[in-house]
């Protein structure tokens, strides 16, 4: 005790003159609440993470100075030399400070510490709390680091010490651990780094540096924007801008619509493109998390089997309508701070282009919607040479035998405005669709009908009814909340008949129901030539007649007569009547049996169930009644 007490009073501080003394080291005295004032501005211009960095080198600067005052004055053991840091730090009035576990461990004069101990009335903690407010995390960082650079001075072994609760996070005292840093492991690391921490003027410099190479990089991708829109403001398509982009970046670019069919591309043959596209399958295959039409939705990296691809998506009017691509065999070449930002303006001139080319499309169908207009309504055969003359501006060969089909959508919602909506869009895949296929076919809309022109060589190797089955499928898969039926005209020889191949395709498609999406005009025999303007009333009277007591104008009526066609079309098969209508077998024998006593008839009868079939078709075709299934 003696001893230590001769030691202390050796580094009590000595006043002379306005010097003040610790041992040999001249000190000063500063008030705690200036101290406050000095983190609080640190945090205010460094940052509160530069903050911690810089108390915490303050204080090991501190501790690593009584420690070297401590060595030239006494001559101890190291655990006696250790015991005095908490004296010392309390003598200094940062807080009073006590040890309650001390082992040292020494092996080939490597030395191993580990202390445990509380400190009381931090300064720091006070100050913390009064600047800011209780801490969510121990806040006395130059404790910490005087703590540390003491013991570390002592035994000549990094040593960090760390708090594991704070006066300043609420609690009655701060409780510290301290280690030497091969126990604390990656622990330590975030102390060590304070330490190693870089001059200010030295982080400025680099700082600066990488502003200076941030601004390098705005200035290319600004001077390859620049030549990018100077190919959009010239008139120049996706191909030109492509090339332009290639020239400037010498890095293979290729642009892709939704469904990954090249739009543009440069600095890549035809067998790599076909390569590209099934790498890029194979990746989608093994990601299935990615949907088809959302393969990224910002800019991503993809290792795929022999390259690497940089994609990101081309936005028109809020929907992903495309992707630009930068294609690499090396990753070396990939800059990853340049790279993004270029493919990105790449991505929104692309968009431009795409504009307008969708505004000119747009405009271009309305023109061919128009004339399609045109020609169903025109009755004058004096315009048939007219008409042909016209159709060959627009690409479109009406010297050749044609179809026409009407194409009805039912909405599953009845909402005005989302099925304008969707209207347009179903107008617009539909055109895709005819660019992608090179099908050259006017496309017009009426009411909830779509109507479609195409010529017969156009579908000759598939047929009228494959195809028009073909473009029901496809929409039906794009647009799921929508129910499409197709009816098809017979083969118009002359363009001045189109005007009546409309209305055959119209009578069609109200025959179209669930069973059967698809009628062609011809598959209705005598009941579709029968009717004409000039004898539907007498055919509307004949059907009702035949159908008696099942009156149309009954609502208890409609469902009976639903069952009663679906039962007819189906040759009186109860078992596939039941399952189109979801209905019992027995259920379906009952409305059966009703059906008969209603009508007075025998519906197995051959003679019956035909003239009830036409006259419900002869029905339908004429508007009286809708029981297609929904």
């Amino acid at each position: 005790m003696n001893k230590q007490k001769s030691v202390l009073d050796q580094l009590e501080l000595k006043f002379d003159n306005g010097y003040i003394y610790m041992g040999e080291s001249r000190s000063i005295i500063v008030a705690a609440d200036a101290l406050g004032l000095l983190r609080r501005d640190l945090i205010r211009d460094m940052g509160f993470e530069r903050m911690k960095g810089f108390l915490f080198r303050y204080g090991w600067n501190l501790g690593r100075q009584d420690a070297k005052e401590l060595l030239n004055h006494a001559n101890c053991s190291v655990e006696e030399y250790i015991q005095y840091g908490p004296k010392l730090h309390t003598m200094k009035g940062h807080v009073k400070a006590r040890c309650t576990f001390l082992e040292v461990k020494s092996e080939n004069r490597k030395y191993q510490v580990t202390m445990e101990g509380y400190w009381s009335h931090s300064y720091e903690a006070e100050e913390h709390v009064r600047h800011f407010g209780i801490s969510s995390i121990p806040v006395c960082f130059t404790l910490s680091g005087y703590a540390s650079g003491f013991v570390t001075g002592i035994v000549g072994e990094k040593t960090i010490f760390k708090e594991i609760t704070c006066e300043g996070m609420g609690k009655e005292e701060c409780h510290w651990i301290g280690k030497t840093v091969d126990q604390w492991g990656k622990e330590a690391e975030q102390e060590l780094r304070y330490l190693d921490e870089s001059p200010i003027v030295e982080e400025l410099a680099a700082t600066y540096e990488k502003l200076l190479e941030e601004r390098n990089n705005l200035k290319l991708v600004t001077a390859i924007h620049k030549k990018l829109t100077e190919e959009v403001i010239k008139g120049n398509n996706l191909d030109s801008v492509v090339r332009q982009m290639f020239q400037s970046t010498n890095i293979p670019v290729l642009i892709e619509n939704l469904h990954l069919h090249p739009m543009a591309y440069a600095g890549i043959s035809l067998n790599e493109l076909e390569q590209y596209k099934d790498e890029l399958a194979d990746y989608l295959g093994e990601n299935p998390f990615r949907q088809p039409q959302a393969i990224v939705t910002s800019t991503h990296l993809l290792h795929l089997r022999h390259h690497y691809r940089l994609m990101t998506p081309i936005f028109l009017q809020n929907k992903i309508v495309g992707y630009c691509s930068f294609i690499y065999h090396d990753l070396n070449q990939f800059n990853a701070s340049i790279s993004p930002m270029i493919l990105e303006r790449l991505a929104s001139v692309s968009s431009v282009c795409l504009l307008n080319e969708k505004t000119k499309l747009e405009s271009y169908e309305r023109i061919k919607g128009f004339f399609l207009e045109e020609i169903i309504n025109t009755r004058q055969q004096s315009n048939h040479h007219d008409l042909i003359m016209k159709a060959s501006l627009i690409g479109v060969d009406l010297s050749k035998p044609f179809y026409v089909c009407v194409l009805d959508c039912r909405f599953q919602q009845d909402d005005l405005s989302k099925e304008l909506e969707m209207q347009k869009e179903i107008l617009s895949f539909l055109t895709a669709y005819g660019t992608d296929q090179k099908q050259n076919m006017l496309i017009g809309k009426r009411a909830k009908h779509l109507i479609l022109l195409i010529t017969e060589d156009q579908v000759e190797k598939e047929g009228i009814q494959t195809w028009l089955a073909k473009i029901v499928g496809l929409l039906s898969s794009q647009f799921s909340s929508v129910i499409f039926y197709g009816g098809i005209s017979s083969k118009v020889d002359n363009v001045s008949h189109a005007g009546d191949a409309y209305k055959e395709a119209l009578i069609s498609v109200r025959v179209a129901s669930k069973h059967q999406q698809i009628i062609s005009f011809e598959s209705l025999g005598v009941v579709g030539v029968l009717i004409n303007e000039n004898n539907e009333q007498e055919v509307k009277k004949m059907a009702k007649a035949c159908l008696g007591n099942l009156q149309l104008d009954d609502p208890k009526n409609v469902e009976l007569i639903r069952t009663l066609y679906i039962f007819l079309i189906n040759g009186g098969n109860l078992e596939q009547t039941a399952a189109d209508l979801a209905l019992s077998i027995s259920g379906l024998r009952y409305r059966v049996s009703k059906i008969e006593s209603i009508l007075q008839q025998e519906l197995r009868n051959p003679m019956v169930h035909y003239q009830l079939l036409l006259s419900i078709q002869a029905l339908m075709i004429l508007g009286e009644i809708d029981i297609s299934l929904k």
